[in-house]
């Protein structure tokens, strides 16, 4: 305890200043182990997770596309998907009409093309040749089911001389193809 009696400032400060490092030492020894277990797990486990969830994520993939594209299965569904296209941003074609067509492929597998002729509703109506390229493509994008397979574009006015340029109004038709196997 003799110590204790001759203790001074700068002795005070040596004695905390020791047990501060042990309180220290084992804090860093508790950390350094923690950090090999976490490199040991991290060398272990996490290549095998992710591939694990690389595999789940190209499944997600492929399911999700290929719902979205059975997203119709009916005449009506179809019809309802194409008017929903036309109004997509930058197509915006105004008021069409549909024509729908049932050709059979093959009656063995009963596989039907279901054929759907696309105009605009009035027959004067003329469209930008980017509206035009914007709804077929949304008619293509979300569905693997639905084929853009003819189209035809006119000018309204006829004919031009080979020096005119003509203006970017265009009448339309598209034939859309929709490949179905009928459940029995």
């Amino acid at each position: 305890m003799s110590f204790f009696r001759n203790m001074t400032l700068e002795r005070g400060f040596i004695a905390l200043s020791l047990l501060g490092s042990l309180a220290l030492l084992i804090m860093g020894v508790r950390t350094n182990s923690a950090l090999n277990g976490i490199k040991v797990h991290l060398q272990d486990d996490v290549p095998s997770l992710a591939n694990e969830l690389q595999q789940l994520s190209r499944e997600y993939s492929s399911l999700h596309k290929a719902k979205k594209g059975s997203e119709f299965l009916g005449q009506e569904n179809v019809e309802s998907y194409i008017r929903r296209c036309k109004d997509e941003k930058n197509a915006e074609i105004g008021q069409i009409s549909i024509a729908h067509n049932t050709k059979e492929l093959d009656r063995k597998n009963a596989i039907f093309d279901h054929q759907y002729t696309i105009r605009t509703q009035n027959r004067d109506t003329t469209l930008g040749r980017k509206n035009i390229a914007t709804f077929l493509r949304e008619l293509e994008k979300d569905s693997q089911q639905m084929r853009v397979t003819d189209l035809t574009l006119r000018l309204k006015n006829g004919r031009l001389k080979p020096h005119e340029i003509p203006p970017d109004a265009w009448l339309f038709e598209a034939t859309c193809t929709s490949r179905q196997k009928k459940d029995s």
